[in-house]
């Protein structure tokens, strides 16, 4: 069972809740995906990759977020964590479509291995979130910031391994905010992470980058 934050009062459930709702709000998915890209394009380091990172989100993160203030707007959802399953149908056929897009445009702009990676990691990772969402509810930010965590290690090394703390940081925050059950914020890490990695796996064992 998970209940709309719009349903808590956080002066009453004290500064945890308040905590829990801050963390919900930095940590989510677009911005997940921002952070992900960003620090992709630093680990490069060169012009070509930070311009190529800011079409990124303007294709991947801006677009939908877009889209779904517009939902918001127009009172088609409660709250931009859009708490009903239902409604999330719509949001992430967007997504999906705007990463394929993403990929599309750095597979033309020849971008580099870890750029075109990260692109390919959003196709799927929303793929399987907008097929999961077709009969149960999962935490759309505890899969992101999994995924992101695992992708992290992976493609940079176990001296990033400190990111994976952060992880179940988000899970207690959906779980405090009474956003998400503990079991739909474990299945959102567990899918997150399984899925990423062996996107991962398949990737470098197809293409044998040099990183």
């Amino acid at each position: 069972m998970s209940y709309s934050p719009l349903e808590i009062d956080p002066q009453h459930y004290g500064w945890s809740y308040t905590l829990a709702h801050w963390v919900s709000n930095v940590l989510n998915p677009p911005v997940i995906s921002v952070l992900g890209i960003f620090l992709m394009a630093s680990f490069l380091g060169t012009p070509d990759a930070w311009r190529l990172a800011f079409l990124f989100v303007i294709l991947v993160v801006i677009v939908p977020t877009l889209y779904v203030y517009t939902l918001l707007k127009r009172g088609k959802i409660e709250t931009f964590h859009i708490p009903n399953r239902q409604n999330r149908k719509g949001v992430y056929l967007v997504i999906i479509a705007s990463n394929i897009v993403g990929v599309i445009v750095m597979l033309i702009m020849d971008a580099p291995f870890l750029l075109l990676a990260f692109g390919i990691m959003g196709v799927m990772q929303s793929t399987l979130l907008f097929l999961v969402n077709m009969y149960w509810k999962i935490s759309g930010h505890t899969t992101a910031i999994s995924g992101l965590s695992v992708f992290i290690v992976a493609a940079l090394g176990w001296s990033m391994s400190p990111v994976l703390m952060i992880v179940p940081l988000v899970a207690w925050a959906r779980i405090r905010t009474q956003s998400h059950s503990l079991w739909q914020t474990v299945a959102g890490i567990l899918t997150g992470s399984f899925f990423i990695l062996m996107t991962w796996i398949l990737l470098t064992s197809i293409v044998k980058p040099e990183i």
